[in-house]
């Protein structure tokens, strides 16, 4: 029997009472790297204006521009990156503070220390799969500029907006278990916990979607708090996202020994663990 999101909502309450500090804290250490690369990032972005003139006056303006463009490209990749391996570990933080473990800040290096490359590999794929979903719209939106918007391009733009919208939705309910299977086996296969995630899905996705938009009145509410209550509403969220995929795990784990099979979601996909 599917547990209720009013029943996985209460399971978060009572698992963050007494570590909300906690939660907080690492909001404000997560911001505060991320703030500080994208500062850099800036930085470097602006310097392109600053240094240009000292490379042309050096008499080599393509080298200049090359060398300054790479650095903001590379910048903005190192943004994604940290953020994609600080992601894993604010996942382990909740997950062990919902199965009841002791949470540490050092955790939140977890992706760091285990396969790193695993991780910024399923980051990335997650982002490559929402590009890809919005190269329709992006194509018939260019067109619908250079043609003024006639009725037709107005149409079609809708429609591919729409496809971006659904497809990117059905997408993170197919994938949306992924980091957490990758977490407690690093050692798996990138595309085994896509997989994975996808088949523990099946028959899942509308709960999952539910219980997902019903924290949008929330959010807007801490977005009037002017983000003070977001503080405290995004430990919430994730700690009951992180409740549904234990919840979830342990039923069909279970609905599986009930038929005889054994079943180790952690070691479905251990034979191919080479990514």
């Amino acid at each position: 029997m599917k547990t209720s999101s009013s029943e996985l909502k209460s399971r978060a309450k009572r698992s963050l009472k007494g570590r909300y500090g906690l939660c907080i804290g690492i909001q404000f250490i997560e911001g505060a790297i991320l703030l500080a690369i994208t500062l850099v990032y800036i930085l470097t972005s602006f310097s392109m204006g600053l240094v240009r003139d000292p490379f042309i006056n050096g008499g080599s303006v393509t080298t200049g521009n090359v060398i300054l463009k790479a650095g903001v490209y590379i910048s903005f990749l190192i943004i994604l990156s940290v953020y994609g391996l600080l992601k894993p570990g604010v996942l382990k933080i909740y997950m062990d503070i919902c199965n009841g473990n002791a949470a540490k800040l050092s955790d939140l290096l977890f992706a760091f220390q285990n396969k790193p490359h695993r991780f910024l590999g399923l980051y990335f794929i997650n982002l490559f799969i929402g590009f890809a979903w919005g190269i329709p719209y992006f194509v018939v939106l260019i067109v619908a500029v250079i043609t003024d918007f006639i009725p037709v391009m107005v149409v079609l733009l809708v429609l591919t907006y729409l496809l971006l919208l659904i497809g990117n939705i059905i997408t993170m309910l197919y994938l949306s278990q992924s980091m957490f299977l990758l977490i407690e086996s690093p050692d798996q296969r990138v595309f085994g916990s896509l997989k994975e995630s996808a088949a523990m899905m099946k028959g899942n996705k509308g709960g999952y979607f539910y219980l997902f938009i019903s924290f949008i009145g929330m959010v807007v509410l801490g977005y009037c708090s002017m983000g003070i209550g977001l503080l405290w509403i995004v430990p919430y969220i994730q700690a009951t996202m992180t409740e549904y995929y234990l919840d979830l795990k342990e039923r069909l784990s279970r609905n599986s020994h009930g038929r005889g099979e054994e079943v180790s979601f952690e070691s479905m996909w251990s034979q191919e663990n080479q990514w």
